[in-house]
């Protein structure tokens, strides 16, 4: 008997020795920057499609980033996400394949606010499965510094302002004039090596042609 308890341990064991980092290698690195991982979470943001957030009026504000973010869940996390739900009555229809949780935050870098605009849970095939909207707001500088939502936050935060020009280039024509003189972006930037003019770029291939007859 003490044998077949000792089997069963270390059974165990070895099944959830990994579970701590969530499978990172299923989410693509060139869409997704990975920041942390607890014992039953990966933290990770969109770093290909995170911006400002755009108001009523069409232009975007460069003091509200929009990211775009994604949680990876282990199977102890799933577990716990699912009976809550049943505990409050909710639907769990579809969370045998719970895989995580995917939303968009908006962070007000003035005010040092975070607050999600749409939230949802994901399938293993990453199809939304539930959504649902919590309506906190999370005020960034009243948190534990080792609070992990804080970390995730600071890291967006970190990665935005060292790609501010890439961001603020994505959305050149929803700036303010204001903000595009600020960041030294008067007028849209042209990939180098490729500032010609069509007209030019077709005379340059017809005098080709005429040099090879």
């Amino acid at each position: 008997m003490h044998k077949i308890i000792v089997f069963l341990a270390v059974v165990v064991f070895l099944l959830t020795a990994n579970l701590p980092a969530a499978a990172a290698q299923d989410v693509p690195s060139d869409i997704y920057q990975w920041v942390q991982a607890s014992p039953r979470i990966s933290y990770y943001f969109n770093k290909a499609e995170m911006k400002y957030a755009v108001g009523s009026d069409g232009m975007a504000d460069t003091n509200v980033l929009e990211v775009p973010v994604l949680q990876q869940f282990d199977w102890i996390e799933i577990q716990d996400v699912t009976e809550k739900r049943r505990w409050n009555n909710e639907d769990v229809t579809g969370f045998s394949n719970l895989w995580g949780f995917a939303g968009i935050v908006h962070i007000d870098l003035k005010a040092r606010t975070a607050v999600y605009v749409q939230e949802e849970y994901l399938n293993t095939w990453w199809s939304s499965i539930a959504v649902f909207t919590s309506n906190n707001v999370d005020n960034i500088d009243k948190m534990s510094e080792k609070n992990l939502d804080r970390i995730f936050y600071d890291n967006i935060i970190s990665y935005a302002a060292a790609h501010k020009i890439e961001l603020m280039q994505r959305q050149h024509d929803q700036l303010k004039p204001d903000d595009l003189k600020a960041a030294g972006l008067t007028e849209k930037q042209t990939p180098a090596g490729d500032k010609k003019t069509e007209k030019q770029k077709v005379k340059e291939i017809m005098d080709r042609y005429q040099t090879d007859k």
